[in-house]
C-alpha cells in the first residue's frame, strides 16, 4: 500500500515541479529555468551526501566506474525538462499532464515488455482511453470557445 501512495504523491509532486519550471522558464528562459532546477537537484544532492555521511560518492574514481548507461537518466530527464517547459507553456497543466502521462504509459509498456517479456493488450486500450478522452475534452473546449465567440459577436 505504501508504494501507491508514494506513486500518488509522486504525481502530486510532479505536477508542481512542472508549473514551476514552467514558471521559471517564462521568467529566466528555457535554457535557464531547466538549469535552475539542476543546480537546485545538484545542491539537494550534494546536501544528503553529506548528511548521511558517505561522500565515497565524491570521488572521481567513484564517478568514473559508475556504467555510462546510468548518466542517461539525467541525460533523459534534462530534455525531458526542456520539452516540460516548451509544451507546458502552450497547452496548459492539465494538457500537459495527461500528454506526459500518455508518453510515461508508452514507454512503460516497451520497457516492459523489453525487460520483463510481459504485454497486455488491456494496457493499450487504456492508453487508447485516456487518449479518447483527452480528444473529447479538446473537443468540447473548442465548441465551447466557438459558442463564447458567436455569443460575444451577437
Amino acid at each position: 500500500m505504501i508504494f501507491y501512495i508514494t506513486a500518488v504523491a509522486n504525481g502530486f509532486l510532479n505536477t508542481v515541479n512542472k508549473m514551476v519550471n514552467v514558471k521559471a522558464g517564462e521568467c529566466l528562459g528555457t535554457a535557464n529555468g531547466a538549469l535552475i532546477n539542476y543546480v537546485e537537484a545538484t545542491i539537494i544532492s550534494l546536501c544528503l551526501i553529506f548528511v548521511t555521511g558517505n561522500g565515497a560518492e565524491m570521488n572521481f574514481s567513484h564517478i568514473t566506474e559508475v556504467p555510462p548507461l546510468f548518466y542517461l537518466g539525467s541525460v533523459c530527464g534534462l530534455i525531458a525538462m526542456i520539452f516540460l517547459i516548451l509544451g507546458t507553456s502552450h497547452t496548459g497543466a492539465m494538457a500537459s499532464t495527461i500528454l506526459a502521462l500518455l508518453g510515461q504509459l508508452g514507454m512503460s509498456v516497451a520497457l516492459d515488455y523489453v525487460f520483463f517479456q510481459t504485454f497486455s493488450w488491456k494496457r493499450i486500450l487504456g492508453i487508447f482511453l485516456i487518449t479518447a478522452g483527452i480528444a473529447w475534452r479538446e473537443y468540447i473546449k473548442i465548441q465551447d470557445r466557438r459558442k463564447k465567440i458567436k455569443g460575444d459577436a451577437a
